[in-house]
């Protein structure tokens, strides 16, 4: 498969696969302004879709979920995604981040505590469902604490490159950016860069352990993260067909990632 980085043109005229011709003709950035634009209506969907009440589905018996929040997000983005979860069998524990813009490392830190509580409660690894930026998270926290995690699920973050990204986050990193400049209580000058040698970007640039299973659900109509960048070798790689924004409503994000928690775990 060729690498993302090889064709990945932001610049270029781009529409959602799928989507009707005449998107083809618009700027890039109107194209995926309005691939966006369907959040309303995936989460309005949501409420009638059948996901909540198909029989079919596997559920879960009281396991551990870990849900982390996607890039400028809390907790509360992911209400639906925890009451979906519960609906269906597990038990789920917020991330207790309150604005997903912070250094990844610390972060990551923050995290496996919260997972360190959960499975002293359990006496079993739990697994770990993050949106976007909180899929990079989730990745980071299993790489670096196999004892804890037994599984990370990735919702449309960029794991080949967390810089990755079209024109819809732009200017909030680049006020972070700008911020992180001044913030002299920061591990490294160069946190939240693609060069940062903290044990965050270490981790995450190595193979997934062994007993960690990564699963990276993508879309190829993502409107704020080129898609390539989520198909990740020797993970599990689900496509979807959904907003960015929604993938923590959309009714067929949630019907994969319940049937991805279902699967056994390895060890």
């Amino acid at each position: 498969m060729t690498h993302w980085r090889e064709i990945h043109r932001p610049e270029l005229h781009w529409a959602p696969s799928g989507r009707p011709g005449w998107m083809r003709r618009l700027p890039g950035w109107a194209a995926r302004g309005l691939s966006e634009a369907r959040l309303p209506v995936e989460a309005a969907s949501l409420l009638a879709s059948p996901v909540l009440r198909d029989p079919s589905l596997p559920r879960g018996h009281g396991e551990t979920v870990l849900v982390v929040p996607g890039f400028g997000f809390g907790d509360a983005s992911v209400l639906p995604l925890h009451a979906v979860l519960r609906h269906v069998g597990y038990r789920t524990v917020r991330s207790g981040i309150t604005a997903n813009v912070g250094c990844s490392d610390r972060t990551v830190d923050a995290l496996a505590a919260v997972a360190e509580d959960a499975v002293e409660r359990t006496g079993t690894r739990i697994q770990v469902v993050g949106q976007s930026r909180g899929g990079m998270l989730a990745r980071g926290l299993g790489a670096r604490r196999p004892d804890l995690v037994a599984r990370a699920v990735n919702l449309g973050g960029p794991l080949h490159d967390e810089f990755a990204f079209y024109e819809i986050p732009a200017p909030l990193v680049s006020v972070i950016y700008a911020s992180h400049r001044f913030r002299a209580e920061l591990p490294n000058p160069r946190c939240l860069r693609p060069d940062c040698p903290c044990p965050y970007m270490q981790a995450v640039h190595r193979p997934m352990p062994a007993d960690v299973e990564l699963v990276s659900v993508y879309s190829v109509s993502d409107g704020v993260i080129d898609w390539r960048s989520c198909v990740v070798p020797g993970a599990r790689n689900v496509a979807v067909d959904s907003s960015h924004l929604g993938m923590g409503v959309d009714p067929r994000v949630l019907r994969a990632v319940i049937l991805e928690l279902a699967r056994p775990l390895r060890g």
